[in-house]
This record gives structure tokens, C-alpha cells and sequence, in this order.
């Protein structure tokens, strides 16, 4: 198996050890299977052809001791607009799944699942199309492959949900040290701010609610904008038409950062809320007896306009670690790799 880096990779390694033993009992117990894996930039492009990545493979395994090629990639391939999940060459030997269009739940299960179904093809062991959970098949240009598709608005929808879970926004969350250090001390300075507590208790919970999604889409759109992550036509390696999951994953992938950030603080202010503020002191400040729901509201109010504060944070960040959240910056990065190790090879 060789696999992209990042997702791909940690799924080819987690389920290397594993495979040969769903293989012998699918294929036959009388076959002895090894399963290695290598990590490497795959393809350059969503339109590349299966038949072609054969070549880079070859690269990676100049010894040629391989029976079956399965290649895994992070980057969406479509057919006429159709998001490709699976597809199988077996003149070279070797399937090229795209984790994308298996979409975001049970991600792991279904590559497996894939992975031997391929395997079974390619060796002449399974004539039936692979389960219909992958995809349908779909017709290939040359008639000795086998290409799966997952058609209509569900195709569309897994794709976006799997472009966003091979993204990690929860490690984009980690990559925001930052934006954290400046909404935490923004948080500081106006928890402890007894106008900030009167604003607070006053606002009612729709005010309350708009603040906080008119203050995330603003941090969410200072980091895409502060980092150059939007992508414009022409931007993005060959045929990647059209532009709307890009553009669109990437909002989702920061807005769940900015999400995850948002929820951390809130939790830690609520925690040091009923620790620090004094019942009696934030009452006479407010000037109405307190419970617990003016502690959380202040909690909630502190967070939305600390939110601010974490894009003056952001400018700070190791610009690679951000940029990762964007599917064209992080293609181009590897189209760059694979031009490379080509260059090197001849």
C-alpha cells in the first residue's frame, strides 16, 4: 500500500498489520500474504489517470517485489462531475482509492472494506461489483478498468464530509497555540471587568447568540484571509473544476477549528467563573441576586468578544501549519514533491 501523506498514511499503518488476515478469509487460507506500506506524495492532480500513478509507484518500489499496488489519496477524483471512490487496473496491478469519496463515519471500516474487494478483483477472485456502499461502477475509457462513483447529491455531500475529516480540523485546533494565547488574554482582561459583567447579564440569549456566530465568522475569516487559504481560479493544479469544495472545506476546516477554540475557552471561563466571582460581589455589581445562569451567561458573552482577540493572534502562526487546512495549498505542496522525486528518478 503506498499512501499519501498525512490520513492516508495512518490508515495504510493501522491496517497493514491487520489486512492479511481479512484477506485469507475472503480469498483463501491457502495464499500467504504480506502487506507493506510506503508513504508518498501520490498524484497531482483529481483528474490523473489510474494507469499512470503505476510509474510513481514503480519509483517507490524500484525492486519490483509486489504482486498488488493499492493506492491511497486524500485528493477528490470525480468522473463528470461524479466523485470517484475507487478505481481498478488490472493490466498494472494496482486500485487507487480516494478517501474522500467514502466520506467522514466509519472511514476506516470502508477503506478495509474496499481494500479487499480491490484485491479480490485483481486477482481474478471476484467477478461481483464491490459493495454498493463504496459506489456504482461506472464506465472507464478503456474497457479493462473498473472505476466506482458515488453519484447525486449524497456523492456530493460524502465528498465535502471526507475532504473535511482528511483534513483534522481538530489538529488545526492544536496549530492555533497562537490565536489561543491572544483569546485567553482577551478573556482575561474582560473577566475581570465589572462592566463587562453588567453588559453581560443584561444582553438577552438571541443578542447573546448572534454575537457569538457574527465573532467566530469573523476569526474564521480573518485566519483564511490573514493566511491567503481562498482559492481563485487558476490557482489550483491541473483540471480541479470546479472550485466549490476547495473554497468550501477549507471554510468548514476553520470553522470548526475556531469552533473547537471557542468551546475550549468557554468551558475553562466557566469552570474559573464559579471559582473566582464571588456570589455577592457579582450581585451588587449587577444588581440583582445571581445564579448559575448569569454565571454561564458571562461566561458566554466573554468568550464571543474574546474571540477578537484571537485574530491578532493568528497573524503569528507557522503559516505551513495553517495552510495544511487548505486542500489546493496542500496539493500544490505536493505537486511540488512529486515534480522532485520525478526530477531525482531520471
Amino acid at each position: 500500500m503506498v499512501a499519501d501523506p498525512g490520513l492516508p498514511s495512518e490508515i495504510a499503518r493501522d491496517l497493514a498489520p491487520r489486512l492479511p488476515e481479512h484477506l485469507r478469509r475472503r480469498i483463501g487460507r491457502g495464499i500467504r500474504w504480506q502487506v507493506d506500506t510506503v508513504t508518498a506524495p501520490l498524484v497531482a492532480n483529481e483528474q490523473v489517470d489510474v494507469s499512470d500513478v503505476a510509474e510513481i509507484v514503480g519509483t517507490h518500489l524500484e525492486d519490483g517485489d509486489w504482486d498488488i499496488g493499492v493506492l491511497l489519496t486524500d485528493l477528490p477524483r470525480r468522473a463528470e462531475r461524479n466523485p470517484v471512490s475507487i478505481e481498478v487496473d488490472p493490466e498494472h496491478r494496482i486500485a487507487l482509492v480516494s478517501l474522500p469519496a467514502l466520506g467522514s463515519r466509519r472511514l476506516r471500516r470502508r477503506v478495509r472494506q474496499v481494500v479487499v474487494g480491490a484485491v479480490r478483483q485483481l486477482t481474478a477472485q471476484d467477478e461481483k461489483p464491490l459493495d454498493s456502499s463504496v459506489g456504482r461502477p461506472a464506465p472507464a475509457e478503456e474497457s479493462d478498468r473498473e472505476r466506482y462513483v458515488v453519484p447525486g447529491l449524497r456523492g456530493h455531500v460524502r465528498l465535502v464530509l471526507g475532504m473535511v475529516r482528511a483534513n483534522r480540523p481538530w489538529r488545526l485546533f492544536a496549530s492555533l497555540s497562537r490565536a489561543m494565547a491572544g483569546v485567553f488574554a482577551t478573556a482575561a482582561v474582560g473577566f475581570i471587568n465589572a462592566t463587562t459583567w453588567q453588559v453581560a447579564t443584561a444582553l438577552g440569549i438571541p443578542q447573546l447568540m448572534l454575537i457569538a456566530v457574527l465573532s467566530t465568522l469573523a476569526l474564521t475569516a480573518w485566519i483564511i484571509i490573514d493566511h491567503r487559504l481562498w482559492e481563485r481560479a487558476g490557482d489550483l493544479p491541473g483540471a480541479h473544476a470546479p472550485l466549490y469544495p476547495y473554497n468550501l472545506v477549507t471554510l468548514l476546516t476553520i470553522g470548526l477549528g475556531v469552533f473547537f477554540l471557542y468551546a475550549a475557552l468557554f468551558v475553562t471561563l466557566v469552570a474559573v467563573s464559579f471559582l473566582v466571582v464571588t456570589p455577592s460581589v457579582f450581585g451588587r455589581i449587577v444588581h440583582h441576586a445571581v445564579d448559575a445562569s448569569d454565571y454561564l451567561t458571562l461566561s458566554w458573552f466573554v468568550t464571543s468578544s474574546s474571540m477578537i482577540g484571537g485574530a491578532f493572534g493568528t497573524g503569528l502562526e507557522n503559516a505551513e501549519e495553517v495552510r495544511d487546512a487548505a486542500y489546493g495549498q496542500r496539493h500544490r505542496k505536493r505537486q511540488r514533491q512529486l515534480t522532485e522525486a520525478r526530477d531525482r528518478s531520471r
